[in-house]
């Protein structure tokens, strides 16, 4: 699998959905932060795109397990309200390869998705 987006918001769901879909690539979501690693596990996706906002997301906790598993992805993205300052420098901080504001994240997809899929 390419993509794996964990995020509890439907319209983000369908956003980074259809950009991957452009960029020819496929992405499955997980709604909670069990269930991304669950599905990280048997999917090995290429991406996982964290959403920030996701109820009981430990951005440290999340990246040590899926750069435990078995294959874990070749890059991280997390991104959250430029507002939640402290949620984005967690993300950094626990070694997210991206870390960016919500808004220059869906402004930016496309791109984003492109230049992630190159890896």
């Amino acid at each position: 699998m390419d993509a794996l987006l964990l995020s509890a918001d439907l319209a983000t769901s369908s956003n980074v959905t259809g950009a991957a879909a452009r960029c020819g690539a496929s992405c499955e979501t997980a709604w909670t932060p069990a269930a991304a690693v669950e599905k990280a596990a048997n999917l090995a996706p290429r991406l996982v795109i964290l959403d920030l906002s996701t109820p009981g997301l430990d951005p440290a906790a999340i990246v040590a397990e899926l750069q435990g598993l078995a294959a874990p992805p070749n890059r991280i993205i997390a991104f959250g309200p430029h507002v939640h300052e402290a949620k984005l420098a967690a993300a950094r901080e626990a070694g997210c390869d991206q870390v960016i504001s919500r808004g220059r994240f869906h402004a930016d997809l496309d791109a984003i998705l492109a230049s992630s899929m190159g890896d």
